[in-house]
């Protein structure tokens, strides 16, 4: 089930609320949460909820015997909640690649079961394992009522693809939380803000990337013109889904932490991966970059082994490896120079300089994550290498036809529309009746245009599902 369809927003959801707010004690609300979230989950993994259920009591089990140990023995227990964790998500999401190496080595034939990766795996398990942690260090209490901790892990708005939630950010809220109609109303508004970047925009750049890279016969232009377009694609399709998801946990009382801050608008390497992502940039620097040493000592092998493991982390395949050694090296590069370099610049020459180059890698970045056969024939069409030619009347076609839907994309893409509503809605500047009245008329005008899109639309899970 996925938030941009006519099922979850007209019938799941709809019960979900009813059901809710029918009853005012927190314990039955949770009860109502958890119920629903593993009928979400449930609805496209049936098999794989006890799975989930099943690392969720494994954990909750370690954090009791983390809480309750001394030094040695609460080690001992954490170092087997991360053994269990990753090798779950191992077993599920890694194995078969990591045999395939194995045996074009050495030779081997060795065969690994047919499994299907269970849906959002890489999110749910670094939740989980996040919250052994931190009750570990002290950052968080431990959790003595499971019902708690099944619903911190399987709350359906972050549970498929995030944003990862850190248990200490949420724990007073999983007892005492109250949903005010100011904060469902802002709840309703992100979520159909989320929903129009999916349906209105990500899936309408995705027809365009597939109609471009659907040609046989590859030119520049259409190849560098695709690759923009999923950057824009997957920009919105993630975003959106971080939009719906921090919206839906607004409406239920959670407020989670924000996972975009305008990306497309950043300065180096370095500035991107402050703004995309947020959840997972933190959950790395907080539990792999800085106890490996961080800035302290051995900063640069660090660096690169955090992006090896970020990229690992989006998938069993080598581009997603790629890609990660490929940030490595930018933020490698940014670190010892390029950043000191654009601040000896002139102000405005730097702003542009620097920006045209983040351009430039991210798109390419992203190309690189796209491509996961052919790698290394697509990555040379991006430079003249094998093409048909520099542009043809096709690709010509599919760009002017969809000029107005890239104009609008680059629109959403930096931060007007935030400044104005952060300057006049927020700042108070329109009166709040007002305010709210628009916001209304926003949301009733987004989910309707959204609708009939979605009535004559097949199915498009988010980018994001896969990992």
């Amino acid at each position: 089930m996925v938030f941009s369809s006519l099922l979850f927003i007209y019938i799941f959801l709809a019960l979900l609320l009813v059901a809710y707010f029918i009853v005012k004690n927190n314990t039955y609300r949770r009860i109502v949460l958890i119920v629903f979230s593993l009928v979400f989950y449930a609805w496209g993994e049936p098999r794989y909820v006890f799975l989930m259920i099943a690392l969720v009591l494994a954990d909750y089990l370690f954090g009791l015997m983390v809480a309750k140990n001394e030094k040695k023995r609460k080690k001992l227990f954490l170092v087997l909640a991360i053994i269990v964790n990753l090798g779950i998500l191992f077993f599920f999401k890694y194995l078969g690649f990591t045999v395939g190496i194995f045996n074009g080595i050495f030779g081997w034939k060795v065969q690994t079961p047919a499994l299907t990766m269970p849906i959002g795996i890489s999110f749910f398990t670094f939740q989980a394992m996040s919250y052994v942690i931190d009750v570990y260090r002290g950052d968080a209490k431990v959790q003595k009522k499971f019902s708690n901790l099944l619903l911190y892990v399987s709350f359906f708005p972050q549970l498929i693809a995030g944003p990862i939630v850190r248990y200490k950010d949420i724990e007073m809220q999983l007892d005492c939380r109250q949903v005010s109609l100011s904060d469902f109303g802002d709840g309703v508004f992100r979520f159909s803000i989320g929903l129009a970047k999916k349906v209105l925009i990500a899936d309408s750049c995705a027809m365009v990337v597939s109609s471009l890279y659907g040609l046989t016969d590859a030119t520049f232009v259409g190849r560098w013109a695709g690759a923009v377009f999923f950057t824009l694609q997957l920009y919105f399709d993630f975003s959106g889904y971080s939009d719906m998801a921090i919206g839906l946990g607004r409406m239920f009382g959670f407020k989670f932490n924000e996972n975009f801050n305008y990306p497309l608008v950043s300065s180096s390497a370095t500035d991107f991966w402050r703004r995309w992502h947020i959840s997972l940039g933190t959950f790395f620097r907080d539990y792999v970059y800085i106890p490996l040493g961080g800035n302290r000592r051995f900063q640069i092998r660090n660096i690169f082994i955090v992006w090896f493991l970020t990229g690992l982390w989006h998938g069993a395949s080598w581009n997603f490896i790629l890609w990660g050694v490929f940030y490595g090296i930018l933020l490698f590069i940014e670190k010892k120079f390029l950043l000191k370099a654009f601040e000896r610049m002139p102000k405005i020459t730097s702003a542009v300089i620097s920006r045209i180059y983040t351009i430039f890698i991210t798109v390419f970045g992203f190309a690189i994550f796209y491509f996961d056969t052919d790698l290394w024939k697509n990555l040379g069409y991006l430079f003249g290498v094998g093409v048909k030619g520099f542009t043809d009347l096709f690709t010509n076609s599919v760009l002017l036809g969809n000029i107005i839907l890239f104009a609008l994309a680059v629109f959403f893409a930096i931060p007007v529309m935030k400044k104005f509503f952060d300057k006049y809605v927020e700042g108070g500047q329109i009166p709040y009746t007002v305010a709210r009245t628009a916001k209304t008329l926003i949301i009733i005008a987004l989910v309707a245009i959204c609708t009939v899109r979605m009535v004559g639309d097949t199915y498009s899970p988010f980018l994001y599902f896969r990992f």
